[in-house]
């Protein structure tokens, strides 16, 4: 498993990311998650009524490859008020998940 916090120099914008390899059964599953994150400062007069966090799924599977993929997205934003300053908070979360044949001879 691989896991990467990274932050930038002015802690405005985060990026998590983790990525794990399986191989079971002849089966390979690859998974990564990223999590995004940007923060930016705003005027109190600024803030308005946020839209429901957008969702992007896809699934795609081919017999004849013998593999599967299965991508789910989710975007949006949420204000935050602290110390008497307003911050939106513009996130992206993303989840991978792709299925195939393990190669000959790869080990468990």
């Amino acid at each position: 498993m691989v896991f990467k916090n990274l932050t930038s120099d002015d802690r405005k914008k985060r990026v998590l990311w983790a990525s794990e390899t399986i191989n079971e059964d002849g089966i390979l599953t690859k998974i990564h998650k990223y999590l995004i994150y940007i923060v930016k400062e705003v005027k109190k007069e600024d803030i308005h009524k946020t839209d429901r966090p957008e969702i992007f799924v896809s699934k795609c599977r081919d017999t004849r490859e013998k593999t599967e993929k299965f991508h789910i997205k989710m975007k949006g934003g949420i204000y935050c008020i602290t110390k008497e300053k307003y911050f939106y908070v513009a996130f992206c979360h993303t989840l991978k998940i792709d299925l195939c044949k393990a190669p000959e001879g790869a080990h468990s």
